[in-house]
């Protein structure tokens, strides 16, 4: 039993390390495979009839943002620490370099689109889909910024890729009433629907 969303994070970090692209030490933790994680995405029917999709800028989801480009939908990303939102309608390598280069600024007043997919990497989440990131906000923030603006469609689906080391059955205890909760987890060896 953990005592603070802090202590879990302390506890990843140590033992995702060495299957780390880099130090996951305050970050969301870029593993080795993540790949195979985000490809898992194209089983998902939600996703398949999904036009728009929301990433945060998370390496770790640098494979996803590929595919949704790849497959001809609109991506929507924030910018790293939330400075604005870019949307990418053309086929490029997603990273954040890129996309400052060739993401367009969007004012979210002005899109007329509602994101059919949201999607966040995260540092722990539960078989009940309670995530925690990183402790910045920046995870449940983009997700209210979007609500807040009347952008995300009624059903749509909130997916985290995780390592299967980051899967918990239980965190809920450590929850508080702000925190969003993901409805489907995409890691290298399965799919897990949260209840």
């Amino acid at each position: 039993m953990f005592k603070s969303k802090e202590e879990v994070r302390r506890y990843v970090w140590k033992r995702i390390s060495s299957i780390c692209r880099f130090n996951p030490y305050n970050r969301i933790p870029n593993f080795f495979n993540a790949e195979k994680a985000c490809e898992k995405i194209r089983e998902l029917e939600e996703y398949l009839r999904a036009k728009f999709v929301f990433s945060a800028p998370d390496s770790v989801l640098l494979k996803l943002r590929e595919i949704v480009l790849e497959d001809d939908k609109i991506l929507l990303v924030a910018k790293p620490k939330i400075r604005g939102f870019w949307l990418i309608d053309r086929k490029i390598k997603p990273t954040i370099k890129a996309m400052s280069t060739y993401g367009k600024e969007v004012d979210l007043n002005r899109l007329k689109l509602k994101v059919d997919l949201f999607v966040q990497g995260c540092v722990a989440i539960d078989k009940n889909g309670n995530r925690i990131g990183k402790g910045s906000g920046f995870g449940d923030r983009e997700y209210e910024i979007l609500k807040k603006y009347g952008l995300l469609a009624d059903n749509c689906l909130y997916v985290v890729v995780a390592h299967d080391i980051q899967v918990f059955d239980d965190l809920s205890y450590l929850m508080s009433k702000h925190d969003v909760k993901a409805d489907v987890i995409l890691t290298p060896t399965k799919i897990i629907w949260t209840s």
